[in-house]
């Protein structure tokens, strides 16, 4: 990976006189003059010019003209090094000394006209409103999104999280706590993965769960039980990586998960944790870097369920424990098939219909970050209910502990996220009931 000097292009001599100053990050040349830079006026003048546009193109996320007196910029931050990389960008220094008033709000920039000099700066904004949109359209179609922002989030507004479980699942009668924990998986982020675990017995509606995932959404990795036995990070027959260390960015459903070679387990505990493991066998040495949001479907220990559910959880705590949640899913009953075969005979349904639409919702909720706004009231007791199952199964082969710190949070994101909306009291307390139903599967 390139660090900041070789961003800019800097050869091994100038490198070596910027770092004896101590200059090694773009944000330290951004604030500096070509005087300060010491390097000479071409060079300085190029190296500064650089390094403020590597950071105005990291940190601008959009440009308005609000009128011809003022200009709203939103920012990633809003530093020294990246204010002044904006105001470069805008030929704010170019156009004139004092032709114009900056007020900075939160993650905005406001400038505001002090002299006709301004109607240059707004020029470059309109110019630098183009480069964005036209770098938004192409980030939008690298994640497959072709159909308008606002189509969708309309779409998704009027369906919201229950919505989608309901018709994504619409063939698959009852267990609707499999399909919310499912749903909430496909709604989190590659940075913040929800990853689940789904256990069930051979003719359980597992099997159709995933099946109506790999047939109606893409950028999957499907992973069947052969590759599982053979090693989901590492083949250790032949030293080849696994699935797992190629499905960075994508939506990962593993088939019969309880199947994991021992060795194999060990690189997983990483991996599922934090996106990033070290391989070390005989023949592979590798540091694997590959975010990824995990469904696993496993059968029970003795392939059908006991008395005692728990008993039959046939992997190791500690991989369990990579699972924000764990589903006990029911078998098919009789009602339940003659249901699914007159759904299957008559087909149709509205995810079959517009399954572009609900792909590329999953799509684009990923790019949204929902605001907290739930009050504190309801925070507190989703916080000490959730403490609750910590306390009831830390020690139990459900294994909940201290990782939930991280789930407590990615969950409520993520349906709040399938609705383009805030997390809010209402959110808090559906994240709560997906915690709480989830475990019930196992009483």
């Amino acid at each position: 990976m390139e660090d900041d000097l070789s961003l800019l292009g800097v050869i091994p001599s100038d490198r070596k006189k910027l770092e004896s100053m101590g200059i090694t990050k773009l944000e330290q040349i951004a604030i500096m003059s070509v005087t300060s830079l010491g390097m000479g006026n071409s060079k300085g003048n190029m190296f500064i010019q650089r390094a403020r546009n590597i950071l105005a193109n990291e940190n601008i996320t959009d440009v308005r003209i609000v009128d011809e007196d003022l200009i709203e910029v939103e920012v990633k931050r809003t530093d020294r090094a990246v204010i002044k990389s904006v105001l470069n960008a805008l030929d704010v220094y170019a156009a004139g000394w004092g032709n114009a008033s900056l007020k900075t709000d939160d993650n905005l920039l406001k400038l505001t006209r002090n002299s006709q000099a301004f109607s240059k700066v707004i020029i470059k904004a309109e110019g630098l409103q183009e480069v964005i949109e036209s770098k938004r359209i192409g980030e939008r179609e690298k994640r497959g999104i072709y159909l308008p922002d606002e189509e969708l989030i309309e779409f998704a507004k009027e369906r919201g999280f229950k919505g989608f479980w309901q018709n994504v699942f619409q063939e698959i009668h009852g267990n609707d706590i499999m399909k919310k924990v499912i749903a909430t998986s496909m709604f989190s982020t590659f940075r913040e993965p929800v990853h689940s675990l789904i256990i069930g017995e051979p003719g359980s509606s597992k099997t159709m769960a995933k099946e109506i995932i790999g047939d109606q959404f893409s950028d999957i990795t499907n992973i069947g039980a052969n590759t599982t036995r053979s090693g989901l990070v590492c083949n250790l027959g032949t030293g080849d990586l696994g699935a797992l260390p190629h499905s960075h960015e994508k939506l990962v459903l593993i088939d019969e998960f309880d199947k994991i070679p021992g060795d194999d387990i060990e690189y997983c505990y990483e991996l599922l944790s934090n996106g990033k493991c070290s391989v070390h066998s005989a023949k592979l040495h590798q540091n694997i870097v590959s975010e990824f949001i995990m469904i696993s479907f496993a059968n029970p220990r003795s392939k059908v369920f006991g008395k005692k559910a728990l008993s039959d959880i046939g992997l190791s705590p500690l991989l369990v424990s990579r699972c924000a949640l764990i589903v006990k899913v029911h078998n098919i009953s009789k009602d339940d098939r003659i249901n699914l075969f007159r759904k299957k005979f008559y087909g149709g349904g509205e995810i079959k219909e517009k399954h572009d639409y609900y792909d590329q919702w999953m799509r684009l909720s990923r790019t949204y970050e929902p605001k907290i706004t739930a009050s504190d009231k309801t925070v507190g007791k989703y916080i000490d209910d959730v403490n609750e199952i910590v306390e009831k199964y830390y020690s139990t082969t459900l294994r909940r502990d201290l990782r939930m710190a991280d789930y407590i949070r990615r969950i409520p994101l993520a349906v709040a996220r399938a609705s383009f909306a805030p997390v809010d009291d209402k959110v808090i307390k559906e994240a709560g009931e997906i915690f709480r139903e989830s475990i019930e599967t196992w009483v």
